[in-house]
């Protein structure tokens, strides 16, 4: 069952409570949603068995509130994008350029109290038992790099210095939200994991450079792409990780036409590609926290 603005993703947080030395959730898997944080989509939500949600939040005036799903005893993950028009830096372009980009701020003291005025309101929640997950941004990767990446609009290091800043406000909040890096987009985990992809240098590069900030408590991996590529994955940043921190996974769909194992794409044929979907959830799902094996 889908409900509105509730699209179909598998967030991870069973493995990184665990390695936070709390119960993980009978319901270990969730969804992505972008409006859906009301009474009636936590309704939807425990309709579908999931135990969080993750949502975008933009500073443009629009943004959900979250507390009916964690009054409900859902956790939730709070990617942050910054789109406040008042403070973007927009060397590699604007918001109206890029509707899905989250870019560098400006002043770190406006962003920081904004990230304070944006996570206040949940606090009381957060001392009663709430879980919530603060992220810095989606998929940030080096513009310099990826010229068209649409996720940010800034450097590798404007990332970093603005995790620095976001990281700094939420633990003068609450230590118990837990800071979670920009997600490995499923492209890039692909060029790392392949020594033969014209990417990969870059690839590598850029998330060993990531995992090794201090400033987060949680990575997170979005598993697009061939199913059977996963596992490979998991293992690149999982080996990597600074020791205690666990990786969770945010975004989780497929099937992916470039994939031998999926005949044909969605416009030639919905019916059949659909099914496919459907058969894949339990082997994408099942990858995602079965653990993969050690390196040799």
């Amino acid at each position: 069952m889908r409900g509105p603005a509730v699209v179909a993703s598998a967030t991870l947080l069973a493995g990184a409570l665990a390695a936070q030395g709390q119960p993980a959730p009978d319901r270990r898997f969730g969804v992505l949603g972008s409006q859906a944080t009301g009474p009636a989509a936590a309704a939807i939500l425990a309709d579908l068995g999931a135990g969080s949600v993750r949502f975008h939040l933009t500073f443009e005036g629009n943004d959900p509130d979250p507390t009916p799903l964690l009054s409900a005893g859902i956790a939730v993950v709070i990617t942050f994008k910054n789109r406040d028009a008042a403070n973007v830096d927009t060397t590699y372009g604007t918001p109206s350029q890029w509707p899905n980009a989250g870019f560098p701020c400006l002043s770190h003291a406006a962003y920081q109290q904004a990230v304070t005025a944006a996570l206040t309101p949940i606090l009381p929640l957060v001392a009663s038992g709430a879980q919530v997950w603060a992220q810095c941004e989606n998929e940030a990767f080096n513009a310099t790099e990826k010229p068209l990446f649409p996720f940010w609009r800034g450097t590798d290091q404007q990332y970093l210095t603005q995790l620095a800043a976001f990281t700094e406000a939420v633990r003068a909040l609450d230590s118990r939200i837990r800071v979670v890096l920009t997600s490995f987009s499923s492209e890039t985990l692909d060029a790392a994991v392949n020594p033969g992809d014209p990417d990969n240098a870059t690839a590598v590069a850029h998330i060993e450079a990531f995992l090794a900030s201090a400033d987060y408590n949680v990575s997170d991996l979005h598993l697009y792409a061939c199913v059977e590529s996963i596992p490979s994955k998991i293992l690149f940043v999982a080996s990597r990780l600074p020791s205690g921190k666990p990786w969770i996974a945010t975004e989780n769909g497929g099937p992916d036409p470039r994939c031998a194992t999926t005949p044909g794409d969605w416009a030639s044929n919905p019916q059949a590609y659909e099914q496919l979907e459907a058969e894949q959830v339990p082997q994408r799902l099942g990858s995602s926290v079965t653990r993969p094996p050690t390196a040799a």
